[in-house]
């Protein structure tokens, strides 16, 4: 087994990134799988509930690593800036109201490489929306998730070109 505490913290960090790189990216090829090969069971209640139940599992392990408080919407941005989304991801977070905030996603590299694989987008809406209900859900039970923008969709007025999905997250 790896001896994480006897690595160098450079080191560490290189490893697990590239593993969490690895995971992301079979993440999209199982995706593709069960799309072909299980077309009867893509987009099912069940697929999407496995979707909820990552986002959930990853908020409880986070919210257990980290041990940040877990009550306001500053909280809930906290957790989000140590999730799968930060290191994947550009996010841009902004603070609306004491009680909600808009996630957006910069250049998303789901998009990128659905296009490099002949796809004209990368259909994550319900997916992503599942996922983030989840996680938010799983660290606070009173948040609520409302999806904006996914691609596919047609752009609200004013959203910068470079805007690939955006949230709206709130306390209720």
């Amino acid at each position: 087994m790896l001896d994480i505490r006897a690595l160098k913290k450079d080191t560490l960090h290189t490893v697990m990134l590239q593993q969490l790189y690895s995971l992301n990216y079979m993440w999209m090829r199982f995706e593709l799988f069960i799309r072909m090969k299980a077309p009867q069971e893509f987009g099912t209640e069940e697929y999407y509930q496995l979707h909820e139940d990552y986002g959930l599992h990853e908020a409880g392990r986070l919210a257990k690593a980290l041990g940040f408080p877990r009550e306001g919407i500053k909280d809930l941005t906290r957790f989000l800036e140590h999730s799968h989304w930060a290191v994947f991801e550009n996010i841009e977070i902004e603070e609306l109201t004491t009680n909600s905030f808009r996630m957006r996603t910069l250049d998303c590299s789901a998009q990128k490489a659905a296009r490099k694989w002949g796809m004209e987008y990368y259909d994550c809406g319900t997916g992503a929306l599942r996922v983030r209900s989840g996680f938010f859900r799983g660290l606070n039970p009173k948040a609520k998730v409302q999806r904006v923008l996914t691609p596919g969709e047609a752009r609200p007025e004013c959203t910068p070109a470079n805007v690939s999905c955006e949230w709206l997250i709130s306390l209720e």
